[in-house]
């Protein structure tokens, strides 16, 4: 595998950043010319979880807070983030198999209010 430099930004670098909580990964990406321009000094390039999400769905489901009305795969996130033990999921959610399954889910704030989340 090779990196193709950026003629003006070299090997154009950027730390990644978890697309569940939006820290930064332990991590450095070495884009070249991958990127049109100079990279941002952080960013998000995949889905796939950080280290600490990745021991929170050990533990049980993260939930990201987003505002009402938003869809897709990635909705604004309102900044509530929390972590229930599957049993709470199974409680509060009819249908949750794909809840359990993923590991994951995005509540938005009149959910996140009505099961008495922080």
């Amino acid at each position: 595998m090779s990196l193709h430099l950026h003629p003006k930004h070299g090997v154009n670098p950027t730390i990644p950043r978890c697309f569940l909580c939006g820290e930064d990964k332990n991590e450095v990406v070495l884009l070249g010319n991958a990127y049109k321009d100079q990279a941002p000094m952080h960013m998000c390039l995949d889905k796939s979880p950080c280290d600490k999400c990745k021991g929170y769905m050990q533990q049980g489901i993260i939930l990201i807070g987003v505002r009402d009305g938003e869809q897709g795969d990635n909705p604004y996130r309102t900044g509530h983030f929390c972590v229930l033990k599957e049993e709470a999921i199974q409680r509060a959610f009819k249908d949750c198999e794909g809840i359990l399954k993923s590991r994951v889910a995005f509540v938005d704030e009149t959910t996140w209010k009505a099961l008495g989340l922080p």
